[in-house]
């Protein structure tokens, strides 16, 4: 019995032990800074596939859907998000869970990317797309 605990205690150490694995590069399209969900201030539809949202200090991004989940939807329709990892932090498309309310539906929307607009483009959008 003492054998089994010495065995199971020193492959728990060992375990333990392994150095941490790199963390994995983020995703080609996807956003490299985050923010917060509380941190969403305001949307604008501005096809079947993508949205422009406002968040933090007049960050806009852009978010493509994979596919026509908007296609129904204004830009006064809710969006329904909540954060995937139990997290309010989106660094990535898969850290929210993402739907858009239309009547009484939901319609579930698959972020494919996000993308910060840079000033220049954020001043170049026709103020119907601005969140």
């Amino acid at each position: 019995m003492k054998a089994a605990l010495i065995v199971f205690a020193a492959a728990s150490l060992a375990a333990t032990s392994v150095p941490a694995q790199p963390t994995a590069p983020p995703a080609p399209g996807a956003s490299r800074d985050c923010f917060r969900m509380s941190q969403l201030r305001g949307h604008k539809r501005v096809d079947a596939k993508t949205l422009h949202i406002e968040a933090g200090n007049r960050a806009v991004y852009r978010w493509e859907m994979s596919g026509s989940c908007l296609a129904g939807a204004s830009s006064n329709d809710p969006l329904v998000m909540s954060p995937a990892g139990g997290s309010d932090l989106i660094c990535r498309p898969i850290d929210l869970d993402l739907k858009v309310m239309s009547g009484v539906m939901l319609s579930p929307c698959i972020i494919k990317s996000f993308t910060r607009l840079t000033p220049a483009e954020v001043a170049a959008l026709p103020p119907r797309l601005k969140p």
